[in-house]
């Protein structure tokens, strides 16, 4: 964990919430994705349901930090959890359509999703036995193809021998 960008990521966001007058609390820790904020409390003047507003806030706070430490730190910021638990969903669906490919030995094709939720569902999958991922289409059409992988490591069905 990098304390220093934990530290300014806290100073920045809690300066923040003091001038919106917002009583939030901030949770932070390390994931797969890089540093994850997340903004507990009544908050006013800051939707929960809002991901676009999530997303910037995300932007600023990642620029802040690159011009402080001068260097890239990826960042996610969540408000009351809800990235987290929309994480939580995608990475078990994830899963359980990579064993579906492996059982079935035939590719699954995602719906369509941007490009955040793309990078979850290939980051889930990458140490998952049996298959591959990778996207296909264009635009807001694009979408996350599952497919298996039969080696001499692993069986007709998928599994590990």
């Amino acid at each position: 964990m990098d304390r220093k960008a934990v530290e300014l990521a806290r100073a920045f966001l809690q300066g923040l919430l003091d001038r919106l007058s917002e009583p939030a609390r901030i949770e932070t820790s390390w994931e797969k994705e890089g540093l994850y904020v997340n903004l507990v409390g009544e908050l006013h003047t800051i939707p929960e349901d809002d991901p676009e507003l999530r997303k910037d806030l995300g932007r600023v706070l990642r620029l802040h930090l690159k011009a402080r430490l001068k260097r890239d730190v990826p960042v996610v910021v969540d408000v009351g959890g809800r990235w987290a638990a929309h994480r939580r969903k995608l990475v078990e669906l994830a899963y359980r359509l990579a064993e579906r490919a492996v059982r079935e030995r035939r590719k699954v094709r995602l719906e369509p999703m941007p490009p955040e939720d793309r990078r979850i569902v290939h980051s889930a999958l990458t140490d998952f036995p049996g298959v591959k991922t990778y996207s296909v289409g264009r635009g807001a059409g694009r979408r996350v193809v599952i497919e298996p992988v039969i080696t001499e490591a692993y069986g007709s069905q998928g599994t590990r021998k």
